[in-house]
């Protein structure tokens, strides 16, 4: 999520007036996998628009899949992944503006997730929400470089030097905490050469190799100690850059599972996927595939390199036999259709995600309503009490807009009390209905739809 482990310098203009943030130092218990910084990264990217607006939030685990570029099949691995993240633990520590003392706070990543059917369910704390929620906390990671990363330690560094990004230099990182941001326990690699050899060095390459940075360390030495490191950073040329804008890279259209499957079928690199898809178009890639799926040499597997042959069909307008063109055609068509399919199922699923959310505040502002004066009272005094602190951060950032007596209206409030309605209200959980129930009153259409996505 940009912020395993991260030590940040704030500062940050606004409207010609310099508003300076204290450093927050960010330390991450646990090492995470790649795997598990990949899926955290995702489901922030995923749930950050609607961060303090709702309690919990939802995604399929097809697309939680898509936006990590995980290939496989066997979710028991996203799910051992989820889990983790339920038992690693942020803290930092900020000075407090009204203070001047340092504040420290801990939570974990995910304060719950669930899986129900297709659907993963999943929620941040309070605490971390208003970490995460600040956009000087962490960088923009994006997914589409994110997922070719093939080491925790080359994301690692990835993350923690974008934020610097357009600053030529990182700051200077004293070396114990250094090896806390790459995720290397205390004991492990202890002598430099050994780190320099298998996280550091390692970890540069992969950035150089797969991300939109080209970044090249700098160490401070005590002797023959060294004690700091910090990366000089500059862009990579943008006419070999791999990102892009990341509505475009992340918005799940059939355009993305072309580029993945020129990728991953046709051995093209995702640059040249890129350039062809500018080049050509998407339909022209299509008939081409198409041509090449049909051809003898192809299903009697004598195409040897197959990356060169079918860039060569793009730039030679390759043609199938006559006799095959009909095949080509219709399968085309079917190509088309069927992701004309996928669209319309994705836009149902999002429609029923919708209503099930709307459903259960319903049901959850039901429940508190109907609770009697006195209960009620107590109640609400009890939340006050439990979000006092994110009521005091809304009302200082919002101070135009509402007041002690108005904050119940903030959008951010009003999540906090249902989560905190979900905790404390006795069988609450159990009067509201599972999505898999819910789906069932509605039209068959929305059921078969959201049917093929379980």
């Amino acid at each position: 999520m940009g912020l395993t482990v991260t030590d940040v310098g704030l500062e940050k203009k606004s409207r010609g007036h310099e508003l300076k943030k204290h450093a927050a130092t960010i330390h991450c218990s646990n090492t995470l996998s790649l795997l598990q910084r990949k899926i955290s990264n995702a489901l922030l990217y995923h749930a950050y628009q609607e961060l303090m607006l709702k309690e919990e939030h939802e995604i399929t685990v097809k697309e939680l899949c898509n936006l990590i570029a995980y290939q496989g099949n066997n979710h028991a691995v996203i799910k051992e992944a989820l889990k983790e993240l339920l038992s690693t633990v942020i803290e930092w520590n900020v000075v407090n503006d009204t203070t001047g003392e340092e504040d420290w706070t801990a939570s974990s990543i995910l304060a719950s997730v669930s899986l129900k059917g297709p659907i993963c369910l999943y929620a941040y704390s309070p605490r971390m929400k208003q970490l995460l929620h600040s956009p000087t906390m962490f960088g923009k990671i994006n997914l589409f470089i994110q997922s070719r990363f093939k080491s925790s330690y080359g994301l690692a560094l990835y993350e923690n030097c974008i934020r610097y990004r357009g600053l030529g230099f990182t700051k200077w990182f004293p070396m114990d905490i250094f090896r806390k941001l790459m995720g290397v326990p205390p004991s492990k690699y202890t002598i430099f050469r050994d780190f320099k050899r298998r996280v550091l060095d390692k970890s540069v390459e992969e950035v150089n190799t797969y991300s939109d940075l080209i970044v090249e360390p700098e160490v401070q030495r005590e002797g023959r100690q060294v004690v700091k490191v910090r990366f000089s950073l500059k862009e990579r040329a943008k006419k070999v850059r791999l990102g892009g804008k990341a509505s475009s890279e992340l918005s799940e259209t059939p355009s993305d599972e072309l580029l993945n499957q020129l990728v991953e079928d046709f051995g093209l690199s995702s640059l040249q996927a890129k350039e062809a898809m500018d080049e050509y178009g998407r339909e022209f890639i299509l008939e081409k595939i198409a041509v090449i799926e049909s051809s003898k040499n192809y299903q009697e597997g004598k195409v040897h390199n197959l990356a060169a042959y079918f860039l060569s069909a793009l730039k030679n307008d390759y043609q199938s036999p006559k006799g095959n063109q009909e095949k080509v055609a219709v399968k085309n068509r079917k190509i088309v259709e069927a992701n004309h399919e996928i669209q319309k199922s994705q836009a149902i699923i999002r429609k029923i995600r919708r209503a099930y959310v709307s459903y259960r505040e319903q049901m959850i502002d039901q429940a508190i309503q109907q609770l009697n004066a006195r209960d009620y009272r107590h109640f609400m005094q009890d939340f006050r009490d439990y979000a006092l602190d994110a009521i005091q951060t809304i009302l200082r950032l919002q101070r135009n807009k509402y007041t002690e007596e108005t904050i119940l209206q903030s959008p951010q409030v009003k999540a906090l009390l249902r989560q905190f309605a979900i905790t404390m209200l006795p069988d609450l959980e159990k009067q509201i209905m599972p999505i898999e129930k819910f789906v069932l009153d509605l039209p068959e259409e929305s059921k078969a739809a959201w049917l093929a996505c379980s």
